[in-house]
């Protein structure tokens, strides 16, 4: 069996990408790539995984498709719930001072 160059993407990733390019600015919350990186761990295990197997041009529009299928204030409400917990309790702190 060859391997193809077709890969398997979650694109909820890319959805919880364009919520968190709305929501994350203003917010008061850290933006540095661990609190980024924590918001997104958190909000993806909340949602259902979405894998597509695509090439990279066809990716973009299948967010959309997803993004307008997908009920928007459930998506909403579980980003908006992950930025909130890394503001009060930000990680980046502990692992920045763990590498000193």
């Amino acid at each position: 069996m060859a391997v193809s160059s077709i890969e398997l993407v979650n694109i909820m990733e890319k959805v919880i990408d364009a919520k968190l390019e709305v929501y994350l600015p203003g917010s008061g919350c850290c933006e540095c790539p661990v609190c980024i990186g924590d918001i997104k761990c958190l909000a993806l295990n909340k949602l259902p995984p979405k894998y597509v197997n695509t090439h990279q041009g066809e990716l973009f529009s299948r967010v959309d498709q997803v993004m307008l299928r997908q009920n928007s204030v459930d998506v909403d409400f579980v980003v908006l719930n992950a930025i909130e917990r890394i503001k009060d309790k930000p990680r980046c702190k502990d692992v920045n001072d763990d590498k000193k």
